[in-house]
C-alpha cells in the first residue's frame, strides 16, 4: 500500500512536497482506514487545486517511478528525457530532480527513491523504515553501490548510470527467487496511473467481459451510468479499415416484441456507438476499479470525474472508501468537482489542496491542516463551501468583468 509520495524539483514542484496516506488521528469515517495495530493509512484521496496548479505532476511523480523500475514504454535513456526540473529558477534548472516513494508490503514499511538529472542517476536508496529499520541499498555519485545488505546482490549486475539499479536489480534473474524483490515487482507491475481517461481505452474491461467472475462487478458499474443495460456481450467484428477481425461490446436491452411482451435484444447496440461518452469512460475504467480492488493494488486517475455525473462518482469512491475494499485497494484521483467535496464522504487527511505562489511553483496542503470548530464537525460541514469561499486556496482568480471592456488600457 503507497503510504507517501515525496518530489523535490519536479515540473512545477520547486521545493520538497510529501503527498501522504497516512491516517492522522482523528475519528472519522474509520472504515476508510487501514491497518490499525501497525502504520494506519487511508483508502482514499482526491486533489482540488485550478487549472495548471500542479495536480497531474502529484501523478506524474508516481508515473516516473514506476515506467523508471520497469522500462516498459521506454529505454533508460528516453526515461531521462521525460525527467523536467523546475525551469522558473535558473537555479534549479541544473539541479537534480528527487522522487522518493514510501510503501507497506507484507506489513514492513520500505522508503524508496532516487535523485537524476536529464543524464544521470546520481544517488538511489532503498531502507526499510520502523521496528526493523536497516539500510538495504546506497548508490551514490560514483553509480556504485556502496552500502546496505542487498549490497552483495549486485555484485554480478553490471550498473548503467542511465538506469535505476533496483530496475537492474528486480529484472535479474535471481530476483525471482526472492520474496521481497517479488513483491516489489508485482506491486510496481500492477499499480495503475492514469493520466488522460480519453486514452485508456477497454482493453482491461474487454479481458474482464470474458472472465465470469468479474462480470457481475462489471454491469453493477455500468448499470449506474445506465439501469436498462441488461447485459454486455463481446462479438468479432471486421474492421472496416483493414478488414482484420477484432472484439468489440455490445450492449443487451430489453425490447417489447410485437405481443408486448419484453425481451432481451442486442441486434446493432454496439457499445461505443449507443452510449454516452461518460458510460463508455465508466466501462473503460471498469476494468482497472474492478482489478485494483480484486488485487488490493493502488489505482491513480487524472481528472476520473470528467464526464460523469457526481452520484456516478460517488459510487465509485464508496467502493474504496467502505467495507467492500477489504483487501488493500487504495484511490487517488484529481478533480474539479465539488459536489463530493464533503464530510459525509471523506476525511480530512483524504483531501488535498495544490496551489501555485507567485512564482509559480506548486505547493500541496491536507485539509486535516486547517482547523475546524466543533460546529463545523457535528453538522457534518459540507467542505465545499469554504473551499470555494477561499479558505483553502487552490482556487482561480478570474478578472474582474470590467477588464474585458478596458480594451487594455
Amino acid at each position: 500500500m503507497l503510504v507517501e509520495i515525496v518530489m523535490e524539483n519536479f515540473f512545477s514542484f520547486k521545493d520538497e512536497a510529501t503527498f501522504s496516506m497516512v491516517a492522522s488521528p482523528i475519528g472519522e469515517h474509520p472504515e476508510s482506514v487501514y491497518g490499525k495495530d501497525n502504520i494506519a493509512v487511508t483508502k482514499l484521496a482526491t486533489i482540488y487545486g485550478a487549472n495548471a496548479s500542479g495536480k497531474s505532476n502529484l501523478l506524474k511523480a508516481m508515473k516516473m517511478i514506476q515506467e523508471g523500475i520497469l522500462l516498459q514504454n521506454y529505454t533508460s535513456t528516453e526515461w531521462l528525457d521525460h525527467i523536467e526540473p523546475f525551469h522558473l529558477d535558473a537555479r534549479t534548472e541544473k539541479k537534480d530532480t528527487m522522487l522518493e516513494v514510501s510503501f507497506l508490503l507484507d506489513k514492513k514499511l520500505y522508503r524508496y527513491g532516487f535523485f537524476v538529472n536529464r543524464k544521470r542517476v546520481t544517488e538511489e536508496f532503498l531502507y526499510l523504515e520502523g521496528d526493523e529499520q536497516k539500510d538495504l541499498f546506497f548508490r551514490n555519485a560514483t553509480g556504485k553501490i556502496v552500502g546496505g545488505e542487498w549490497a552483495e546482490m549486485f555484485r554480478h549486475i553490471i550498473l548503467d548510470d542511465t538506469r535505476l539499479a533496483l530496475s537492474s536489480l528486480l529484472s535479474a534473474p535471481e530476483s525471482a527467487k526472492h520474496l521481497e524483490l517479488k513483491l516489489f515487482l508485482e506491486w510496481f507491475t500492477e499499480m495503475r496511473i492514469i493520466l488522460d481517461t480519453s486514452k485508456i481505452g477497454l482493453a482491461v474491461s474487454m479481458a474482464k467481459i470474458h472472465l465470469s467472475k468479474y462480470k457481475h462487478n462489471l454491469l453493477a458499474l455500468i448499470r449506474v451510468a445506465d439501469p436498462t443495460i441488461q447485459d454486455i456481450v463481446v462479438h468479432e467484428l471486421g474492421n472496416p479499415r483493414n478488414g482484420r477481425p477484432e472484439l468489440a461490446f455490445f450492449v443487451v436491452k430489453t425490447r417489447r416484441n410485437e405481443a408486448g411482451e419484453a425481451e432481451p435484444h442486442c441486434e446493432n447496440f454496439r457499445f461505443q456507438d449507443t452510449e454516452s461518452a461518460g458510460t463508455i469512460k465508466l466501462l473503460a475504467l471498469a476494468g482497472p476499479i474492478i482489478e485494483a480492488l480484486e488485487k488490493g493494488g493502488l489505482l491513480m486517475v487524472d481528472e476520473m470525474d470528467t464526464q460523469f455525473h457526481t452520484l456516478m462518482t460517488r459510487y465509485v469512491l464508496e467502493l474504496f472508501s467502505g467495507d467492500v475494499n477489504d483487501k488493500g485497494a487504495q484511490m487517488i484521483y484529481s478533480t474539479h468537482d465539488i459536489t463530493n467535496l464533503s464530510s459525509s464522504l471523506f476525511r480530512r487527511d483524504q483531501v488535498w489542496f495544490v496551489e501555485k505562489d507567485s512564482y509559480s511553483a506548486s505547493h500541496l496542503t491536507s485539509l486535516v491542516e486547517y482547523r475546524f470548530d466543533d460546529e463545523e464537525r457535528k453538522n457534518s460541514f459540507e467542505f465545499y463551501r469554504n473551499y470555494l469561499n477561499g479558505k483553502y486556496g487552490a482556487i482561480p482568480f478570474p478578472r474582474p468583468l470590467d477588464w474585458w471592456v478596458d480594451n487594455g488600457k
